[in-house]
């Protein structure tokens, strides 16, 4: 008498069992990396950008510190609820004694292509010295352009009136934003010079 053998599958059989399972668990995972990518960005921008900058700095550059000013005082018979609060009066600077390489006034770069959008800049010069530079353009149809062009401008913007020229570091996860940058900076301050 002869003892039968359990039906087992062929060795292809499993082979091709185990090859579909892997198949669907990537292509699952794939799927859901797409759908969290395209889907659940601005959930996960928030979070990381309400904890921790999520874009790496080449070269670390203090920010200007922040001014809080004080409450201005109430004249007597005025209510003091927030609508009758004056205005903060805005920060004086005082004049350098030196005057910089550059002549005063407000200078407007070109418009650079950054794949992703245009940037143009203006370039305020006080005094001879670069005092502020503003953003008239920037990369922001995007979500993620918008985030990482949110926290790359203050660097940017700080580091260009540090070294008072347009030879800035190239901020990482914003290289083509800083590289537009210091194109349209640097005209604008070519412009400016004396």
């Amino acid at each position: 008498m002869s003892q039968r053998q359990p039906n087992r599958p062929s060795p292809l059989l499993r082979a091709v069992k185990k090859y579909s399972v892997s198949a669907f668990v990537v292509c699952s995972f794939t799927a859901y990396a797409v759908h969290e990518r395209m889907i659940g960005a601005d959930a996960t921008a928030a979070a990381a950008a309400s904890q921790a900058p999520s874009v790496a700095v080449a070269r670390q550059v203090p920010l200007p510190p922040t001014i809080t000013p004080a409450p201005r005082q109430i004249a007597p018979g005025r209510s003091t609820g927030a609508s009758a609060m004056l205005p903060p009066a805005p920060p004086t600077a005082e004049p350098t004694a030196a005057l910089g390489p550059y002549k005063d006034g407000e200078y407007t770069g070109p418009i650079v292509d950054a794949y992703f959008g245009n940037v143009q800049v203006k370039a305020t010069v006080q005094n001879g010295q670069l005092a502020d530079v503003s953003f008239l353009d920037f990369p922001n149809h995007r979500r993620t352009s918008v985030r990482i062009n949110n926290y790359a401008m203050p660097y940017l913007t700080s580091e260009a009136i540090q070294v008072q020229s347009a030879r800035v570091n190239i901020i990482s996860g914003a290289t083509l934003t800083s590289e537009a940058f210091a194109q349209s900076l640097h005209v604008a301050l070519e412009s400016a010079k004396s």
